[in-house]
């Protein structure tokens, strides 16, 4: 219990840093809710609004890259401790902010601090949590992502947004607290050599039982030896042979039927993803329902839209138990079918009440919002997890680094043009136009995920693999018995 405190007490560090990206998701509805009046000396246009909606991508795909050199070079700890600096600078400039391009920097801030982040939060917890203990602590950042959207919609809608931006603040400040307490994640320490320090964060982390003492053991050997062959390599060949080498050994990977499957699904998740509302809706929550629910004033969809961010959080904490219980592909095809409909009967309602199709008021008041909490349950109750639980499942070991790149790479061009054409699509053709948009690119994609979606659940990297290479699972299974045939007559 101890152990798993100190582990929690670390990971809840990045979990705070997390809720604080969740305002950052949802505080652009609150910006437009209050400035989009054109009484306001601050008025906002629709093209206003999509640029400052869509400019945290334009810097997310810099962090993304930023990344990786900051973690290997500074340590997880210290990279994490470098990500929340642009995200509190992004809040304070919004307090200070009076105008349109200051609302850019503000949120080109939040940008970089996302994509830094974004690589960052699955390793702190593969690097610093028990296996056991490694999936709950995952579904936490969901949670918190959820927790951060419904907070700052629930302080917008009380409160002036510079005051919304102050409050959301708090949170990557407390993050910072705890982060600068934690201890350097014991792998990062492994592989520079550090091997003292290393033992001693693992133990404070883990503890020092038989299995733990193992464990370390194993790590420091295996550094032990990837160092000695990196440095006979480094001995036998030049810098320009070794970075042509490198080179076409990433140009054979990308032929690879087990590299390019994975990456070609891992793409079409995160499209999924993204045009399946996980950014717009908390960034245009206030104009969708406006419209959806036939109201004039964003004033008139409080509580409507505090439902949603409510089953939002709700469906990320028993997303974790589905994840337990039910398949992978049963959970995503479920989910993706629901989402479809979901989408097209809330565009088919618009269209036939527009038409003056229905009169009944109770039912044109209580049709549209069980059709949006219907397309809630179903979006984050599968979709949205599923997408990175996928995306870290498809990879085979040796390519996972590479791959998680290429795909997350595909998650940026993604939320910018979502949440840039959204404003555009709604003037022109309306909400219930642009989901049906949503629903035939998200039928689209989820096509081509299941022709090519493995069963994933309980199955090791390397049985996934197999089955990307076209071996069925009796032939694994058969390789199998005859290798133990073959040890036991030893």
């Amino acid at each position: 219990m101890k152990q798993f405190i100190k582990q929690a007490f670390v990971v809840s560090g990045a979990a705070l840093n997390i809720a604080g990206h969740g305002c950052a998701h949802g505080y652009p509805a609150v910006l437009f809710a209050q400035l989009s009046d054109t009484r306001h000396p601050l008025h906002l246009t629709a093209h206003d609004m999509s640029w400052i909606a869509s400019a945290v991508g334009a810097m997310g795909i810099v962090g993304n890259f930023i990344s990786p050199v900051l973690m290997s070079r500074f340590g997880r700890q210290k990279a994490n401790l470098i990500s929340i600096v642009p995200a509190l600078l992004g809040w304070i400039v919004f307090v200070l902010a009076n105008s349109v391009p200051m609302f850019l920097i503000a949120r080109l801030l939040h940008g970089l601090a996302l994509g830094l982040r974004t690589p960052l939060a699955a390793i702190l917890v593969a690097e610093y949590t028990d296996p056991k203990y490694r999936g709950a602590f995952l579904g936490t950042f969901a949670i918190s992502l959820g927790l951060g959207i419904f907070l700052s919609h629930l302080w917008g809608a009380h409160l002036t947004w510079k005051v919304t931006a102050m409050v959301c603040a708090v949170f990557p400040v407390i993050a910072l607290g705890i982060i600068s307490l934690s201890p350097e994640s014991p792998s990062w320490l492994v592989s520079k050599g550090k091997y003292d320090e290393a033992k001693k964060a693992f133990r404070w982390l883990r503890g020092s039982g038989v299995e733990q003492q193992a464990e370390l053991e194993a790590m420091i050997e295996a550094q032990k030896r990837e160092t000695r062959v990196s440095e006979e390599k480094r001995v036998e060949k030049r810098f320009l042979k070794r970075f042509v080498d490198s080179l076409k050994d990433v140009l054979k990977i990308f032929r690879k039927v087990e590299f390019y499957k994975p990456s070609i699904i891992a793409i079409s998740m995160l499209i999924v993803f993204e045009f399946g509302g996980a950014h717009m809706v908390p960034a245009y929550g206030n104009e969708i329902l406006k419209a959806v629910l036939d109201k004039e004033d964003a004033s008139e969809v409080v509580w409507q839209f505090t439902v949603i961010d409510l089953l939002r959080t709700v469906c990320a904490f028993f997303a974790i138990f589905l994840l337990k219980i039910f398949k992978r592909r049963t959970i995503l095809f479920t989910s993706g079918l629901m989402t479809v409909l979901s989408l097209t009967l809330i565009s088919v309602f618009v269209y036939l009440r527009k038409a003056d199709v229905f009169s009944n008021s109770l039912f044109l008041d209580a049709a549209p919002m069980t059709l949006m909490v219907l397309y809630t349950l179903s979006f984050c109750l599968g979709l949205v997890p599923l997408t990175w639980v996928i995306c870290g499942e498809v990879f085979p070991l040796a390519y996972r680094s590479l791959g998680s790149t290429l795909s997350t790479s595909f998650l940026t061009p993604s939320f910018v043009v979502s949440m840039k054409t959204a404003p555009h699509l709604y003037s022109s053709i309306g909400v219930q136009g642009a989901f049906l948009v949503y629903s035939a690119l998200l039928s689209v994609c989820l096509i081509i995920i299941y022709a090519l979606l493995p069963e994933t659940k309980d199955r090791t990297l390397q049985d996934i693999e197999d089955s990307f290479k076209g071996k069925r699972e009796k032939d694994v299974e058969s390789e199998m018995s005859l290798m133990l045939g073959k040890d036991m007559l030893k």
